[in-house]
């Protein structure tokens, strides 16, 4: 096992590791929620300080909560697990949904 798979596992490996202890279904999804990395309000109001600007608590919180969804959606990103086998777009085209 790699240092990095000890000390900073992936969501799909603490949820097996779970799985393997018992723990499964709801239990096991708010231990993996919890064990996600969380935006800090202090951080917020301390980085809010070193760029000078006056963000009021309200404002800070609509911040906390979009720039927690983003780091969460990188996560899903990182997690993807994509096997070699699997080809990478001769084209890449982001306007198309």
């Amino acid at each position: 096992m790699s240092d990095s798979t000890r000390h900073d596992p992936s969501r799909r490996r603490l949820l097996q590791l779970l799985a393997a202890a018992g723990i499964t279904g709801p239990a096991a999804l708010d231990l993996a929620a919890a064990a996600r990395h969380q935006v800090s309000f202090d951080n917020l109001k301390n980085a809010n300080a070193i760029i000078d600007q006056d963000f009021d608590d309200a404002r800070l919180k609509v911040i906390q909560a979009a720039l927690q969804k983003n780091l969460d959606e990188f996560q899903l990103v990182r997690d993807l697990e994509i096997d070699d086998s699997v080809e990478p777009a001769l084209a890449f085209d982001s306007t198309r949904r």
